[in-house]
């Protein structure tokens, strides 16, 4: 295998494994934000302890790392490889090396790999967010419904490698918020 591709590949995990919320929470005072509220080290977690401007600056420096380091790689990368780091990259958030492989739950992150891949895709995907946030008015809901719905817009790029990575994308996501799928439906 190309070494090049290895390089890329260990840069794609790194960038997708910096715990931007866990690292933000610390500088404001929080030694582990994993201790606090849903345990987790995203956007909507530090937001309820910091406040809700903290949830816009993780979730826009999340997503864009994952859109910067895609977006440099690109014009150099076929895209079928681009597919495979960007699942890297969204693997790296969710299993950090640096928090002993705990991490995010990456729809931040996915939606700065999504803008770098496919833009259209993004607009669309925010849309139906929007509008299931509306519907359910919770955050984790409203991202697992929006990635369920993924695989079904990949599908119409008629693009194979973006295809799967949206399905690996959508099992990831979902598998990763378990913990808020059931107690939305144990509220009902």
């Amino acid at each position: 295998m190309d070494i090049f591709i290895i390089i890329i590949g260990l840069m794609a995990y790194l960038i997708g494994a910096i715990p931007v919320g866990y690292l933000i929470a610390q500088l404001k005072g929080i030694a582990d934000i994993r201790a606090h509220g849903s345990g987790n080290i995203g956007a909507t977690n530090v937001s309820r302890f910091l406040g809700i401007h903290y949830f816009f600056i993780i979730f826009f420096l999340d997503a864009g790392k994952a859109f910067f380091f895609m977006h440099t790689i690109k014009p150099y990368i076929d895209f079928n490889y681009l597919c495979i780091f960007a699942s890297i990259l969204l693997f790296g958030n969710g299993c950090s090396i640096f928090l002993h492989g705990s991490g995010g739950k990456g729809v931040a992150t996915l939606s700065g790999l999504l803008t770098a891949l496919y833009q259209g895709s993004t607009i669309i995907l925010f849309a139906i967010w929007a509008l299931l946030l509306l519907i359910t008015h919770t955050v984790g809901i409203a991202s697992v419904g929006t990635v369920f719905c993924l695989p079904i817009y990949a599908y119409t790029t008629h693009n194979h490698a973006f295809f799967l990575f949206s399905l690996f994308a959508a099992f990831w996501i979902i598998r990763s918020h378990q913990s808020n799928i059931r107690a939305y439906w144990a509220d009902r």
